[in-house]
Protein backbone atom coordinates (compact mmCIF):
# COMPACT_ATOMS: atom_id res chain seq x y z
CA UNK A 1 0.00 0.00 0.00
CA UNK A 2 2.41 2.23 0.73
CA UNK A 3 4.44 2.09 -2.35
CA UNK A 4 0.81 3.41 -3.84
CA UNK A 5 0.82 6.70 -1.92
CA UNK A 6 3.81 7.93 -3.27
CA UNK A 7 2.52 8.29 -7.22
CA UNK A 8 -0.94 9.22 -5.96
CA UNK A 9 0.15 11.82 -3.68
CA UNK A 10 2.61 13.16 -6.99
CA UNK A 11 -0.29 13.23 -9.18
CA UNK A 12 -2.63 15.23 -6.38
CA UNK A 13 0.41 16.99 -5.60
CA UNK A 14 0.88 18.63 -9.24
CA UNK A 15 -2.87 18.97 -9.75
CA UNK A 16 -3.22 20.99 -6.63
CA UNK A 17 -0.10 23.41 -7.16
CA UNK A 18 -2.38 24.56 -10.29
CA UNK A 19 -5.09 25.12 -8.17
CA UNK A 20 -4.56 28.62 -6.65
CA UNK A 21 -7.11 31.20 -6.42
CA UNK A 22 -6.00 33.78 -9.66
CA UNK A 23 -6.74 37.00 -7.88
CA UNK A 24 -6.53 35.97 -4.39
CA UNK A 25 -9.64 37.33 -3.03
CA UNK A 26 -12.67 35.26 -1.18
CA UNK A 27 -14.28 33.75 -3.86
CA UNK A 28 -18.01 33.75 -1.79
CA UNK A 29 -19.27 31.92 -4.85
CA UNK A 30 -17.39 29.03 -4.76
CA UNK A 31 -18.09 28.40 -0.55
CA UNK A 32 -15.12 30.80 0.39
CA UNK A 33 -14.97 32.38 4.06
CA UNK A 34 -12.45 34.39 5.12
CA UNK A 35 -10.69 34.31 8.55
CA UNK A 36 -8.91 35.90 11.22
CA UNK A 37 -5.91 34.73 12.85
CA UNK A 38 -3.38 33.87 14.00
CA UNK A 39 -3.89 31.24 14.25
CA UNK A 40 -6.19 29.10 11.26
CA UNK A 41 -7.86 25.93 11.15
CA UNK A 42 -6.88 23.58 8.45
CA UNK A 43 -9.82 21.09 9.26
CA UNK A 44 -10.07 18.12 11.46
CA UNK A 45 -7.80 19.67 14.14
CA UNK A 46 -4.91 20.69 12.11
CA UNK A 47 -4.13 24.31 12.63
CA UNK A 48 -1.29 26.42 11.73
CA UNK A 49 -0.30 30.17 13.29
CA UNK A 50 0.83 32.95 10.87
CA UNK A 51 2.82 35.89 11.78
CA UNK A 52 0.45 39.28 11.83
CA UNK A 53 -0.46 40.85 8.14
CA UNK A 54 -1.73 37.93 6.33
CA UNK A 55 -5.22 37.40 4.19
CA UNK A 56 -6.63 33.88 4.80
CA UNK A 57 -9.47 32.28 2.63
CA UNK A 58 -10.97 28.84 3.17
CA UNK A 59 -12.41 26.93 0.92
CA UNK A 60 -14.32 23.69 0.92
CA UNK A 61 -13.17 20.78 -0.55
CA UNK A 62 -14.22 18.13 -2.77
CA UNK A 63 -17.56 16.88 -1.69
CA UNK A 64 -16.29 13.28 -0.63
CA UNK A 65 -16.52 11.25 2.66
CA UNK A 66 -12.56 10.98 2.16
CA UNK A 67 -12.75 14.99 2.48
CA UNK A 68 -14.92 15.80 4.97
CA UNK A 69 -13.71 18.95 7.30
CA UNK A 70 -10.63 19.76 5.18
CA UNK A 71 -10.43 23.03 3.89
CA UNK A 72 -8.50 24.13 0.83
CA UNK A 73 -6.32 27.26 2.12
CA UNK A 74 -5.11 30.64 0.49
CA UNK A 75 -3.34 32.82 2.96
CA UNK A 76 -1.89 36.30 0.67
CA UNK A 77 0.54 39.00 1.73
CA UNK A 78 2.82 41.33 0.03
CA UNK A 79 3.23 39.15 -3.07
CA UNK A 80 3.51 36.01 -1.09
CA UNK A 81 1.21 33.01 -1.00
CA UNK A 82 0.62 29.83 0.86
CA UNK A 83 -1.95 27.38 -0.78
CA UNK A 84 -2.70 24.41 2.03
CA UNK A 85 -4.31 21.63 -0.05
CA UNK A 86 -5.71 18.69 2.04
CA UNK A 87 -5.22 15.15 0.56
CA UNK A 88 -6.95 11.98 1.72
CA UNK A 89 -5.00 9.71 4.24
CA UNK A 90 -4.91 6.23 4.38
CA UNK A 91 -7.02 5.07 7.28
CA UNK A 92 -4.02 4.12 9.81
CA UNK A 93 -1.32 4.40 7.70
CA UNK A 94 1.47 6.06 8.66
CA UNK A 95 3.81 7.57 6.31
CA UNK A 96 7.85 7.72 6.29
CA UNK A 97 9.80 10.81 6.58
CA UNK A 98 12.12 9.24 4.34
CA UNK A 99 9.00 8.75 1.93
CA UNK A 100 8.03 12.43 2.32
CA UNK A 101 11.39 13.26 1.40
CA UNK A 102 11.52 10.83 -1.71
CA UNK A 103 8.15 12.38 -3.06
CA UNK A 104 9.50 16.19 -2.63
CA UNK A 105 12.82 15.50 -4.26
CA UNK A 106 11.13 13.99 -7.07
CA UNK A 107 8.58 16.61 -7.57
CA UNK A 108 11.35 19.75 -6.60
CA UNK A 109 13.12 18.44 -10.06
CA UNK A 110 10.89 20.77 -11.83
CA UNK A 111 12.39 23.89 -10.27
CA UNK A 112 16.30 22.40 -10.20
CA UNK A 113 17.46 23.87 -14.11
CA UNK A 114 16.09 28.14 -13.48
CA UNK A 115 16.98 28.23 -9.44
CA UNK A 116 20.31 29.36 -8.36
CA UNK A 117 20.29 25.84 -6.45
CA UNK A 118 20.68 23.98 -9.52
CA UNK A 119 20.15 20.87 -6.74
CA UNK A 120 17.45 19.23 -5.27
CA UNK A 121 18.05 19.41 -1.27
CA UNK A 122 14.88 17.91 0.83
CA UNK A 123 14.47 19.47 4.33
CA UNK A 124 12.84 16.90 6.76
CA UNK A 125 11.41 18.87 10.06
CA UNK A 126 9.07 17.25 12.88
CA UNK A 127 6.74 18.93 15.06
CA UNK A 128 5.31 16.28 17.72
CA UNK A 129 3.29 14.35 16.13
CA UNK A 130 3.41 15.60 12.80
CA UNK A 131 6.05 14.84 10.36
CA UNK A 132 7.03 16.87 6.55
CA UNK A 133 9.36 17.31 4.41
CA UNK A 134 10.12 20.55 1.76
CA UNK A 135 12.61 21.39 -0.94
CA UNK A 136 12.72 25.44 -1.36
CA UNK A 137 14.41 26.93 -4.67
CA UNK A 138 14.97 30.66 -5.63
CA UNK A 139 15.60 32.00 -8.85
CA UNK A 140 19.40 32.04 -10.50
CA UNK A 141 18.66 35.77 -11.13
CA UNK A 142 17.31 37.47 -8.11
CA UNK A 143 14.18 38.22 -8.34
CA UNK A 144 13.72 37.29 -11.56
CA UNK A 145 9.74 35.95 -12.01
CA UNK A 146 10.90 32.16 -13.43
CA UNK A 147 8.69 29.54 -11.19
CA UNK A 148 5.25 28.87 -12.72
CA UNK A 149 3.67 27.36 -9.67
CA UNK A 150 0.03 28.75 -8.88
CA UNK A 151 -2.70 29.36 -12.06
CA UNK A 152 -2.05 32.76 -14.06
CA UNK A 153 1.19 33.67 -11.52
CA UNK A 154 4.91 33.02 -11.57
CA UNK A 155 7.20 33.37 -8.26
CA UNK A 156 10.95 33.92 -7.95
CA UNK A 157 10.76 31.83 -4.68
CA UNK A 158 8.93 28.83 -4.38
CA UNK A 159 8.49 26.27 -1.38
CA UNK A 160 7.16 22.97 -1.64
CA UNK A 161 5.99 20.98 1.30
CA UNK A 162 4.38 17.61 2.33
CA UNK A 163 2.89 17.15 5.92
CA UNK A 164 1.77 14.04 7.33
CA UNK A 165 -0.39 14.70 9.63
CA UNK A 166 -2.44 12.17 12.08
CA UNK A 167 -5.57 13.28 10.25
CA UNK A 168 -4.99 14.10 6.79
CA UNK A 169 -1.74 15.12 4.76
CA UNK A 170 -1.08 18.23 3.70
CA UNK A 171 0.76 19.70 0.16
CA UNK A 172 1.65 23.14 0.91
CA UNK A 173 3.42 25.70 -1.95
CA UNK A 174 4.36 28.66 -0.58
CA UNK A 175 5.54 31.59 -3.42
CA UNK A 176 6.60 35.09 -3.22
CA UNK A 177 7.18 37.60 -5.93
CA UNK A 178 10.82 38.04 -4.83
CA UNK A 179 13.80 37.08 -3.59
CA UNK A 180 13.38 35.34 0.02
CA UNK A 181 13.14 37.50 3.00
CA UNK A 182 11.97 37.64 6.64
CA UNK A 183 7.92 37.34 6.37
CA UNK A 184 8.77 34.82 3.80
CA UNK A 185 11.10 32.74 6.07
CA UNK A 186 8.68 33.18 9.14
CA UNK A 187 5.96 31.90 6.36
CA UNK A 188 8.40 28.96 6.07
CA UNK A 189 8.57 28.41 9.64
CA UNK A 190 4.85 28.50 10.22
CA UNK A 191 4.34 26.21 7.92
CA UNK A 192 6.96 23.44 9.54
CA UNK A 193 4.98 24.38 12.62
CA UNK A 194 1.24 23.27 11.61
CA UNK A 195 0.15 20.70 14.12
Amino acid sequence: MKKKIIPVFLALFSLSAAAAEPAYTCDTARGCTELQGPVFDLGRGATIRLPEGWRFYSYPTLPIPEMAGLREIRAVKNGMVIAITPLPKPKDEAISQTQLCESMAESGKQYVAKSLEKTVTPVPFSAGNVNGCYVAFTSANPGEKVFSVLKNRRHASVASFVIDHPKAIFSVSAVSETAPDDDYRAALDAIQHIQ
